[in-house]
């Protein structure tokens, strides 16, 4: 009996315009890798830290996205009116920027990863607080869950299909 094995190749085109879907595919990505992450014991914090950063900053230019490619105007009011996304974008503004300086219009939301624990599956801490003196601690899967859970909301509601 023979057998035969074909090498296959090939090439992957990319759309100059970049549909929303995709950064959308980069979201879940994010969450896909944290939530693996969160299954290992022990793992460099600085690459925990990379991963939380990269996934909210993914989410957070999801709106910019929606906004230019889809048409979709509202996503930057969503992003800027929805607890969990407020937080997403907090995080990933203080990451851009190392700090948010407050003025008359806006309270900015600082935020940052505070600690990085191991041992027992890996966990990262978000912490932030406002101006105006809120503050509070987030676990960096269960917000970046809820993130996609909200975002998911929104495509509902104005009725687009990743």
């Amino acid at each position: 009996m023979a057998v035969a094995a074909l090498n296959a190749s090939g090439s992957i085109g990319y759309n100059p315009l970049r549909p929303w879907q995709q950064k959308w595919r980069d979201v879940i990505n994010g969450l896909e890798v944290i939530e693996a992450t969160y299954r290992q014991n022990d793992l460099d914090n600085e690459a925990v830290r990379r991963q939380v950063e990269t996934f909210f900053k993914d989410c957070r230019e999801l709106a910019d996205w929606l906004q230019e490619q889809a048409g979709k105007p509202a996503a930057m009011d969503y992003l800027k009116t929805q607890r969990d996304l407020k937080l997403c974008d907090g995080i990933a503004q203080t990451a851009k920027h190392h700090t948010r300086a407050p003025n008359t219009k806006r309270d900015p939301i600082t935020a940052r990863i505070s600690r990085v624990d191991g041992g027992q599956g890996v966990r990262a801490e978000i912490q932030w607080s406002t101006p105006s003196g809120s503050t509070g601690t987030e676990d960096a899967l269960h917000l970046a869950q809820r993130c996609k859970s909200a975002w998911e909301q929104f495509f509902r509601q104005h009725g687009l299909r990743p």
